[in-house]
């Protein structure tokens, strides 16, 4: 057989295109800075970490790392680096959005460092979204996104579950969201679909599905604890502990993930105090009609004859609970709050949820841990983040004062890097002001 030309053309082409990491330009250097490597609770003085590229090729002391000729150096000195965080129960914009309402979301989940979110809910054109992000074209946190969601209303047959995975599978989504309503045959039939077929399903815990066959199903994330109040019978009253134990173990056992988003929960459920929650300052940055429609949703919740405020304050009150004794269990939780939505702010909202799960008694590395280092356990085998080491996503938070010391430290930034992209605080001011400045009309 005579040998097919080796196709120069196509090796033009790849050398254009591909980027050049090796470049000293695309090189950055933090120098001298303590780094919070998040894989165990150390500070790490005077060292020097240099990326290349969308990803982190050296870290180390100061005086052992060579610095490449023309790179970027970032003064680290006094100032702390730890992994960009991640949001494992967020939204994106919905259907219809405007290009400056999508910018404006995701540059509020960069302002605060979060440079990841697992899209908990898809709808046309997130993936076009996804691809955009990923390719540099929109400035954005990495997407991992969940499709249409499987719900009584959207799935009525075991064979339209099915069908509705495979679907899904093809169109390229990373994950399947359960959402309640759910008959149980649908939901085996979607689960099963879903093991033959290689992708993951995460959310709620349909009523007829019940946690304890949820995790039997293998469903990867229990999100808002769905399921768990439910199944210990605590609506109204206090924990049993025999049975709490007995859930956690399983949690634990089976390697289920959890996703608290406490603080939204409160919302949900109505225990939060709606004057409190109309003062946040950073609704600033969200439009107006968008918190108007929080306001009057949540108004509209609570004065329904049925609402019944105690019952929601025991249920937060257990929620709590449960979240700790999850956690010193040694089950595996991952940070999400569930933004944007009903008061959650994107970006934001992750400060007002760290509060809440150190006042649950975890401390605040644990929780910084549950954004970083548990996030890249969750997406090993898909990509290499969540720390502060070589060979990781260069996704990376510069601030200036302690965040294990302090969790509020995280909002003394000094810059944000996404994918090797550096975004300053000067930038990052100055997009904030322009977002407020915007939702004012």
């Amino acid at each position: 057989m005579k040998p097919r030309p080796f196709p120069f053309h196509l090796l033009v082409f790849l050398c254009c295109w591909l980027p050049a990491y090796s470049r000293a330009s695309d090189t950055i250097a933090f120098v001298d800075v303590t780094v919070l490597p998040m894989d165990r609770d150390i500070a790490l003085p005077h060292h020097t970490v240099i990326v290349v590229g969308d990803r982190i090729t050296a870290v180390g002391p100061s005086q052992e790392i060579s610095i490449p000729d023309g790179s970027q150096r970032i003064d680290g000195t006094g100032k702390y680096l730890i992994p960009g965080l991640a949001e494992m129960h967020g939204h994106n914009p919905p259907a219809g959005s405007s290009q400056s309402y999508i910018e404006n979301t995701y540059f509020l989940f960069l302002a605060n460092g979060v440079t990841t979110v697992r899209g908990m809910l898809g709808w046309p054109g997130q993936l076009e979204l996804r691809d955009k992000v990923r390719s540099g074209k929109l400035l954005g946190p990495s997407l991992y996104l969940a499709g249409p969601s499987f719900s009584g209303a959207t799935v009525r047959s075991p064979s339209q579950a099915e069908q509705r995975v495979r679907l899904q599978k093809s169109e390229g989504w990373d994950l399947l969201k359960v959402h309640p309503g759910l008959k149980r045959s649908d939901y085996d039939a979607m689960a099963r679909t879903a093991d033959t077929l290689g992708i993951r399903f995460a959310g709620h815990v349909p009523a007829d599905v019940g946690l304890l066959h949820a995790i039997e199903m293998r469903q990867e994330t229990i999100d808002h604890l769905d399921g768990y109040i439910e199944y210990l019978q605590a609506e109204k009253s206090p924990i049993d502990p025999a049975k709490l134990r007995e859930v956690v173990k399983l949690t634990r056992d089976t390697g289920t993930w959890v996703v608290p988003t406490m603080v939204l929960w409160e919302t949900i459920i109505g225990a939060a105090s709606l004057e409190r929650m109309s003062a946040y300052p950073e609704l600033r940055y969200m439009p107006v009609a968008e918190v108007q429609r929080w306001i009057t949703g949540y108004q509209r919740r609570t004065a329904n004859p049925s609402f019944d405020r105690e019952k929601a304050r025991q249920i937060a009150a257990n929620r709590r609970i449960l979240l700790l004794a999850l956690h010193d269990g040694g089950a595996r939780i991952l940070f999400g709050t569930d933004s944007p939505q009903q008061f959650s702010v994107p970006g934001f909202s992750i400060h007002r949820e760290m509060k809440a799960m150190v006042d649950c008694g975890m401390t605040p590395f644990e929780v910084l841990q549950t954004a970083t280092k548990n996030v890249g356990e969750y997406f090993k085998g898909r990509d290499t983040f969540g720390l502060v080491a070589p060979g990781h996503r260069a996704d990376l938070i510069l601030l200036k004062a302690n965040p294990v010391s302090d969790l509020g430290h995280l909002t003394q930034r000094a810059g944000v890097m996404v994918r090797g992209r550096w975004i300053p605080e000067s930038e990052i001011a100055a997009g904030l002001a322009r977002i407020a400045a915007e939702s004012k009309h």
